[in-house]
């Protein structure tokens, strides 16, 4: 039964990072090489995996490819009589494809960000010998990108094993995670023995992942092959100077393959939360209304779901960035950067889950309040504020590092008086993505059972259990708009 779930799992988390990869590496082929309308839209995407939540992705894909979704109504509307409702949800490939174009921007931009800084000495040196494109990508330029492939694919790869909502609503009969199997011993079964196995087995897993992880990490920065400080040139798609005709014909295809993919697996589904919270059905017709904001507006519970939402968010983003500053400070005074047990230390909570993470705390708290959730959100979640603000304190060069120190009366001073101010568009951003991931947390809210308190995430997960779709898609709008605000910041 564990090793059958186990491995359910796992094909679950590699395909979807299949998906993720197949789409995130040509996309960030045409970032990083060539010019086109959306490009940084594109780029921009990359936050929603950390900022919108895995429930709005949900509520997009079933009002877009449900029974009765766009994409069905838009069909029938064609061809009437003979069509036929399909549907790809509720489903493994459901749950795949979700996942892996919900993460597939951010291998983009982390690829984007290393193919841009590839030297391009060593490919042009190989074009002057007369070796083909083909050969210079497999031979020379995929070389130097696989560190960063590595450390792109793994956190999706484990985004999709932690993955709950997504899991939780269009898992087929008979079929489940361990995320989901741990939520269903310990609020369905209450078999607390099989839950605490599940929990060790999930662990063990995202622990090995994790090192795998720090280890990839350490190697490409200590044998990067070197930066490129003039900015490659982008070209219009299709317009290389080293290609043949053929290949710049096939290069167009694949990018509007590519496009098409995109618009319909990443962009619909999004747009559709949108027509979902503005129609209003009568007769078997939607029709544009505000209807649904309305009915929401009128409810007390959504007001206090929205204040608990901010209050939460503020707290959870203002510790979470105060212990990733003071953390990445004591590394930077103490030179201790090329640690790999100071490394690792941030990582581990990438390892553990929001609903191990609940139901150990509910096992010892029986139930759970507001503050033990921002706790155990600061825990998961200031990795994200560390890894900005790790590379926004490596920028302060060691002249300027040396002189802070010397001219100060002591180290907290010199962390006060230059590293705060040097960093405060860092910190302005983490707490930006802190904020965007606490708001959009359902699970952790979810596992506490708090009495008598809602978030925005968890508000919107009840009107869509309770089938209230459209009002949970108009809830989805507003607490997406709310996450996009913040994550404003990272710009």
């Amino acid at each position: 039964m564990i090793l059958e779930i186990t491995l359910y799992t796992l094909q679950i988390a590699v395909l979807s990072t299949i998906i993720s990869a197949v789409i995130g590496i040509p996309a960030a082929f045409f970032t990083s090489h060539r010019v086109f309308p959306g490009r940084r839209l594109l780029l921009a995407s990359s936050a929603v995996p950390l900022c919108v939540p895995p429930l709005i992705i949900a509520l997009g894909y079933v009002s877009f490819f449900g029974i009765n979704g766009t994409l069905n109504s838009f069909l029938k509307s064609l061809f009437e009589e003979n069509y036929k409702p399909f549907s790809i949800l509720y489903s493994s490939a459901g749950i795949v494809i979700a996942q892996g174009f919900y993460n597939f921007p951010l291998v983009t931009k982390i690829l984007n960000d290393a193919w841009s800084q590839l030297p391009k000495e060593q490919e042009n040196a190989a074009r002057l010998l007369g070796t083909s494109e083909q050969r210079i990508f497999f031979t020379i330029t995929l070389p130097q990108l696989s560190g960063a492939i590595a450390a792109a694919c793994i956190p999706v790869f484990l985004f999709s094993f932690f993955s709950f909502m997504i899991v939780l609503l269009f898992s087929p009969v008979g079929k489940s995670t361990l995320e989901v199997e741990i939520y269903h011993s310990i609020r369905s079964t209450l078999n607390i023995q099989a839950g605490g196995l599940l929990i060790i087995v999930e662990t063990a897993i995202a622990l090995t992942i994790v090192f795998v992880y720090s280890r990839i990490c350490q190697k490409s920065q200590t044998s990067a092959g070197g930066i490129a400080f003039v900015e490659r040139k982008r070209c219009l798609i299709g317009k290389s100077l080293f290609e043949t005709r053929f290949r710049m014909f096939l290069e167009i295809c694949v990018f509007f393959f590519l496009l098409i993919l995109i618009l319909l697996f990443f962009v619909s589904p999004g747009l559709s939360i949108l027509i979902s919270g503005l129609s209003v059905k009568r007769s078997n017709q939607s029709f544009f209304s505000l209807a649904q904001f309305i009915s929401i507006f009128k409810d007390r519970h959504f007001y206090e779901s929205l204040f608990n939402t901010f209050w939460v968010g503020l707290c959870t983003g203002f510790l979470s960035c105060n212990l990733a500053f003071v953390y990445s400070v004591i590394i930077k005074i103490n030179r201790k950067q090329k640690s790999a047990l100071l490394q690792t230390l941030p990582l581990i909570p990438m390892a553990i889950s929001s609903v191990s993470l609940g139901w150990c705390m509910g096992l010892l708290f029986h139930h759970g309040n507001p503050f033990m959730l921002i706790i155990l959100q600061t825990i998961l979640y200031w990795p994200i504020a560390y890894r900005q603000l790790q590379n926004g304190i490596n920028r302060i060069d060691l002249d300027t590092d040396k002189a802070a120190l010397l001219l100060s009366k002591n180290k907290l001073d010199a962390a006060v008086r230059v590293y705060l101010p040097s960093c405060k568009r860092v910190l302005l951003s983490a707490f930006g993505f802190c904020f965007a991931v606490s708001a959009g947390d359902a699970t952790l809210p979810l596992m506490l059972s708090i009495p008598k308190f809602n978030t925005l995430a968890l508000y919107t997960y009840k009107l869509a259990s309770s089938y209230r779709f459209n009002q949970a898609c108009a809830s989805g709008v507003i607490l997406a708009l709310l996450c996009a605000i913040f994550a404003i910041f990272n710009d």
